[in-house]
């Protein structure tokens, strides 16, 4: 486990039932306490959705892209991928990621009611 002191604190309104830290020097995030397993790249995607909880976030912000960059095909399918990935390992912890057509991701904290229902 590393030290408290590596790990930072995110505090956005979506969020407020968990606790979430995450440490980038170490790709480590943590959710109330448990470890979500991430590889480098899901991280790096992860941490903008996580920081701006309840704000949609650009595809071109997420791939740290400029902003009239296409969108090829294969990136659109590779970034699918990743966030099916996310999405699954974050859904026991009551948030969900839901995709934006054609602007990008938005992570929600479930209601109390979605998540007895699941």
């Amino acid at each position: 486990m590393p030290e408290l002191t590596s790990l930072q604190q995110v505090d956005r309104p979506q969020l407020q039932r968990h606790n979430v830290q995450h440490s980038d020097a170490q790709h480590l995030l943590l959710i109330d306490g448990a470890v979500v397993p991430c590889t480098p790249g899901e991280y790096d995607l992860l941490m903008p959705l996580l920081k701006r909880a309840g704000e949609p976030v650009s595809f071109s912000r997420l791939l740290g892209t400029e902003r009239n960059k296409t969108l090829t095909r294969s990136l659109r399918h590779s970034l699918t991928q990743q966030m099916s990935r996310l999405r699954g390992r974050l859904w026991p912890f009551g948030l969900d990621i839901l995709c934006l057509n054609s602007y990008g991701y938005l992570l929600l904290s479930r209601s109390n009611e979605q998540g007895e229902e699941i």
